[in-house]
């Protein structure tokens, strides 16, 4: 149920409802104040949404900077990746769909191949409401197989729907290991992702991967020109967020 009504929260006050829902009432309203005020609104919404300068600004706020191979501290044995950046429904089926995020597994891989950690764990099932789906955490294990990763040397567990679970089902899985274990996943995600693994009584080492932000370019497609990655940026921000305070007011981080 908590799994179900967070999605419909977000779904509620994701960017591009809310401006959907002004623009909605600046039609219905009858007065013609409010009804012009919900319209100005409305304009607002979307030139905010979709300014690229103020979504690199608070992405490049948001995000954990990435971190240098070299300058990680120590050898680690257990490198762990959470999924979600799949899609393990989109035909064919003969190799990983992937959307954005696949630096996570990409640099796991990487990580393993220079000797920085011994092990791959992949956590995930399908984040799926109206369907079970594919396995993404097999998805990710037949593509790490196929770069050369032994099947020693990966683990998996594949019920987790979301990113408490992940901390969970790993804790079972590595049996409440008190080793270091490098935390992989995408930056936006890192703090509610650290939180719920440190809550499960896991020690972890982030390690920020598939950054959103980048380095401001002072250009007037880049200071003022509407842009839809802005609006995707600010999605995934609200997504986020909206994520965190739910963790919150359920006791998970």
């Amino acid at each position: 149920m908590f799994f179900i009504l967070s999605k419909i929260i977000y779904w509620l006050i994701m960017p591009v409802s809310l401006i959907a829902w002004v623009a909605i009432g600046s039609l219905v309203v009858k007065q013609k104040k409010y009804r012009q005020l919900l319209h100005t609104s409305a304009v607002f919404l979307l030139l905010f949404f979709t300014n690229p300068l103020l979504s690199i600004l608070i992405i490049n706020s948001w995000e954990p900077e990435a971190i240098p191979y070299n300058q990680l501290d120590g050898h680690y044995r257990y490198g762990v990746v959470l999924s979600g950046i799949t899609n393990p429904d989109r035909p064919p089926f003969d190799r990983v769909q992937f959307n954005k995020g696949s630096d996570r597994i990409v640099h796991a891989i990487d990580l393993y191949q220079k000797g920085i950690i011994d092990q791959i764990v992949i956590t995930g099932g399908t984040a799926a409401i109206t369907f079970e789906g594919h396995k993404e955490s097999h998805a990710l294990r037949g593509f790490a197989l196929s770069c050369g990763i032994p099947e020693t040397d990966i683990n998996i567990e594949d019920q987790a729907r979301n990113t408490r679970e992940n901390a969970i089902y790993t804790a079972d899985l590595l049996k409440q290991t008190q080793d270091e274990i490098l935390l992989i996943t995408s930056a936006f995600h890192m703090y509610r992702s650290k939180k719920c693994f440190k809550k499960v009584g896991l020690h972890v080492v982030p390690f920020p991967t598939d950054h959103y932000g980048r380095s401001l370019r002072y250009t007037p497609e880049e200071l003022i020109i509407p842009s839809l990655n802005a609006l995707n940026v600010w999605t995934t921000l609200t997504k986020e967020w909206v994520g965190i305070l739910a963790y919150k007011l359920a006791g998970y981080l």
